[in-house]
């Protein structure tokens, strides 16, 4: 729930896009418009994702503390994020109001499970966290983020905050979508 943790502060700027539900009755995502901000952590590594309106894209990975740009290549064969489980769990918790939709899903029958998926739209922005801890440490958690709608201020200090990035990755990051 860490990465929840990180979207909170777009959340909190309000987020309408659209996210395709957990069911896959709606097999069609609605981007928000404005940028796309991803990060995908996987046993450890974490791989960060930005995409401008006009489709440039941006990423690094960080592993082991050190951080590296990923090229064009690199970020297109990563694909679209894919639900961390492929059995979606039931919604345990909703609120749908006239411009906020927020939805929980998680397996409220085994108290031990430690994955849950929210989603929050409201304002122009959706924010999709999928999230599991694999057990004890922090190695084995997975978890992505998905931000749509974001502005280029909050593009800027996605990279900007992004942890364990190196400041010529950021640096790179910035320039390849000009706002640096």
């Amino acid at each position: 729930m860490l990465f929840l943790a990180l979207a909170a502060p777009l959340v909190l700027a309000a987020c309408d896009g659209s996210y395709s539900s957990s069911d896959g009755s709606a097999a069609t995502e609605e981007a928000a418009g404005g940028y796309t901000l991803e990060v995908r952590a996987v046993e450890g590594v974490q791989t960060l994702i930005v995409t401008a309106p006009d489709g440039r894209t941006t990423g690094s990975r960080v592993a082991d503390g050190a951080s590296a740009l990923l090229d064009g290549d690199a970020i297109q064969s990563l694909g679209a994020m894919e639900p961390l489980n492929g059995e979606a769990n039931p919604e345990v918790f909703a609120m749908r109001l006239p411009g906020v939709n927020i939805s929980v899903a998680a397996d409220e029958s085994d108290p031990n499970s430690e994955s849950a998926t929210v989603r929050i739209n409201a304002g122009g922005r959706s924010v999709h966290v999928d999230a599991e801890d694999g057990g004890p440490g922090e190695n084995d958690d997975r978890a992505n983020v998905r931000i749509t709608g974001a502005t280029e201020e909050d593009a800027r200090d996605f990279i900007n905050d992004a942890e364990d990035v190196s400041a010529e990755v950021k640096t790179q990051m910035l320039a390849a979508l000009g706002l640096n």
